[in-house]
């Protein structure tokens, strides 16, 4: 709120000073102008009054005649030379003139005595000097002017945080998961409809959500009972050679049967309520295992393995475990020769990292590599094997446990998948 009051109240300020600004250049000119003119006739009539009871008088005793006069002023009025003040070249002209010159900042007329080089001085005005006092308190007006602004502004832009705030807690749920997540807002609200749109957005999200785990749990579930009676059926076929013919059928039955509990799995991680179990664990001795298990199946890569006796992690050994296979199955179909696999802890983040030296992931599609059943080409097509929901199963385990998945290229060249999950 801090951020938005400030750029708000400074924006009106700005728009409020350079009105007073310019509506005080205009007052301002047009005052000093009357009032200059007012007291510069008012005392045109004075001083030559005193002039021409000066005319008589020889000029020793100017200052004594006008001491001994009583003209009843309310400011002092006396003879000086003119080189006792500094004039410009426009002042002295105009006293050559005859015309009155005030010295703003001492609050004094001067004009000059005919045929002479002294000038008859009246003041301090006490009315110029007000007039300094009054500019001063302008300013200070102005400054408390700007600064009572501040106080409706906040009366403003109070409510209408408070409602902004509570959409963004309500869009923070939303993103994290919670499809729950609605905001109330009071009638009156300045934002009352963008909180019923939000609403309206999320009842549709949930509804598609919703729409769409329970096609693929259907799907899923549905395809299970026709591939329990084909395997039921082709053990039923006569003969026990196992024809090159039988074993096509196994494997596509195989991979069919792995997709469908895929899928079941995919969705499963789909739901924000899925609970999760964390515990410790030893983590080197488990990724050796896991590591073991795919190098079996792959001996012609040279498998590195983390180093290290213990290091202590906390999640899900389930969905850790399932993770790391996912990242292991997938270097292996990829890498040319050697897969690295590192387990760490950085930054208060526990980080699981597997590199291979394969073809590597290109930078523009670094992203789409975790969305469901999305396959690159060439290198990493469907001739890899696999169904495209590794990778996606992977972003869903992070997503789960608060964490990240991020894929760069490899010191070996090719890709490296990077598994991050806070510690706490």
């Amino acid at each position: 709120m801090r951020r938005l009051f400030i750029q708000f109240y400074l924006l009106l300020m700005s728009c409020f000073l350079v009105a007073v600004i310019l509506v005080g250049v205009v007052y301002k000119q047009a005052v000093d102008d009357v009032g200059e003119r007012y007291l510069a006739d008012l005392l045109r009539t004075t001083l030559s009054l005193i002039e021409a009871d000066l005319r008589g008088v020889p000029e020793d005793r100017w200052s004594e005649t006008l001491a001994n006069s009583d003209y009843g002023f309310t400011f002092r009025v006396k003879v000086e030379k003119m080189s006792n003040y500094i004039l410009d070249d426009d002042s002295r002209k105009a006293l050559d003139r005859g015309e009155i010159v005030m010295l703003e900042d001492k609050y004094l007329f001067l004009q000059k005595l005919q045929d002479s080089n002294y000038l008859l001085v009246a003041g301090p005005l006490r009315y110029l000097f007000f007039l300094h006092r009054l500019k001063w308190f302008d300013y200070a007006l102005l400054g408390l002017l700007g600064l009572s602004l501040a106080i409706p502004v906040f009366l403003w832009m109070r409510p209408h945080w408070r409602d902004l705030v509570a959409l963004e807690k309500a869009s923070g749920r939303l993103a994290n998961g919670d499809l729950s997540a609605r905001v109330d807002l009071p009638p009156h609200s300045g934002v009352q409809h963008l909180g019923i749109a939000f609403n309206h957005m999320a009842d549709n999200i949930a509804a598609l959500l919703n729409s769409k785990r329970t096609l693929t749990n259907a799907v899923a579930h549905e395809l299970r009972t026709p591939l329990a009676r084909l395997r039921y059926r082709l053990a039923l076929l006569e003969g026990d050679e196992d024809t090159p013919e039988r074993q096509a059928i196994e494997r596509d039955l195989n991979a069919i049967d792995k997709l469908v509990e895929e899928l079941l799995f995919h969705a499963k991680l789909d739901r924000p309520e899925a609970p999760l179990n964390p515990t410790s664990f030893n983590a080197l001795p488990w990724a050796r295992e896991r590591i073991a298990g795919q190098a079996a199946l792959a001996q012609e890569i040279h498998w590195i393995e983390p180093s290290g006796d213990a290091l202590a992690i906390t999640a899900d050994e389930h969905l850790i475990t399932r993770a790391l296979d996912n990242l292991l199955s997938n270097a292996r179909r990829h890498a040319h020769s050697v897969v690295a696999t590192h387990v760490l802890i950085d930054k208060q983040q526990y980080c699981l990292i597997v590199d291979d030296d394969g073809p590597g992931i290109p930078e523009q599609d670094r992203d789409r590599v975790f969305d469901p059943f999305v396959r690159l080409d060439e290198s990493r097509g469907r001739k890899t094997g696999g169904h495209g929901l590794g990778l996606a199963i992977v972003a869903g385990i992070a997503r789960a446990h608060r964490g990240s998945i991020k894929v760069e290229t490899s010191p070996m060249g090719g890709a490296r998948f990077e598994l991050r999950w806070p510690m706490a």
